[in-house]
């Protein structure tokens, strides 16, 4: 083969390689439920849940309070494009935020709250079609709700994770009124039992979680306030309570000995690092939930 010709052949094995390369990328891309999650969050209309609608909510889930379709149904419907959306969107098999902790403490967590007004919606939108008699769909919002509020907590920090949490028990709650004032057949309750299943048995991965709060701690980047970062005595702490953290997350009996080595810390960083006996109670109670739940569907 002439120059020329060899020439050619490399331009041409260069362009199928990168075509090759390109269109891996965006088959990776596509199957990123994040960023259908985040079509969803543009899609919302008038979704902010107030506390105080929020504690009535959890009245109506506790059963103590009626659901009155007349007070959500509108907002409900405004939003079933989001919700819709955020459904199709669990089907996928990989939810990556894309979060850069090289930013540190100004790493952008608006996500997390916009995850928390879409997941409440979500509720509503399972009792508004229960109150329809559509309970299979009723199922299939309920069941992506919890693949949903799993996947809040994906690379994210403890906040994320105590969303998610948060969002999974509310679902919980929806599911177990849903036993209670339905008649749900057994291929319904089948669908929600492998979608608790599919959560494990603690729900979350709140060793991950943990590792990525406290390394944020590490960061250079100065705080929202404008203070250094930490101390080279406060990153030296750090360095032993990082491990103590994650082994109270799988021992809960090594807690004593990591809320002694946070009370040796410098102020500095013995003020900022999360409380591990309530990180460890939040723990215990979705453990406790997702129980209980499975207990109630089988």
């Amino acid at each position: 083969m002439n120059r020329l010709g060899l020439i050619l052949s490399a331009i041409l094995m260069l362009t199928a390689s990168a075509g090759s390369a390109t269109a891996q990328t965006r088959a990776k891309l596509g199957d990123n439920a994040a960023l259908r999650y985040w079509s969803a969050f543009a899609q919302m209309q008038d979704s902010a849940i107030t506390d105080e609608q929020a504690k009535a909510l959890n009245l109506i889930l506790d059963g103590t309070a009626p659901y009155d379709d007349s007070k959500y149904k509108d907002l409900v419907e405004k939003n079933r494009p989001a919700l819709e959306t955020m459904i199709r969107g669990t089907a996928l098999p990989v939810c990556d935020w894309g979060l850069d902790y090289q930013l540190g403490p100004e790493t952008p967590v608006d996500y997390v709250r916009k995850a928390l007004e879409l997941g409440r919606l979500n509720v509503l939108y399972s009792f508004h079609l229960l109150i329809a008699h559509d309970q299979d769909d009723a199922v299939r919002t309920l069941a992506a709700g919890l693949r949903f509020s799993h996947d809040v907590a994906n690379g994210g920090t403890l906040f994320a994770t105590l969303v998610a949490k948060k969002l999974i028990t509310e679902h919980i709650r929806a599911i177990s009124f849903a036993l209670h004032v339905d008649d749900l057949s057994a291929a319904q309750k089948s669908t929600l039992q492998k979608a608790v299943i599919q959560l494990g048995p603690d729900g979350l991965d709140w060793g991950a979680a943990m590792k990525r709060e406290l390394g944020v701690l590490r960061s250079p980047v100065r705080t929202p306030d404008g203070s250094l970062p930490l101390d080279s005595k406060s990153l030296a702490a750090l360095a032993k309570v990082i491990p103590s953290y994650a082994a109270i997350l799988t021992d809960p009996s090594l807690l004593a000995g990591l809320q002694e080595t946070i009370a040796a810390a410098p102020k500095q960083l013995a003020d900022i690092i999360p409380n591990p006996k309530r990180v460890l109670e939040e723990k215990q109670d979705l453990t406790d939930k997702l129980e209980q739940i499975r207990s109630l569907l089988q």
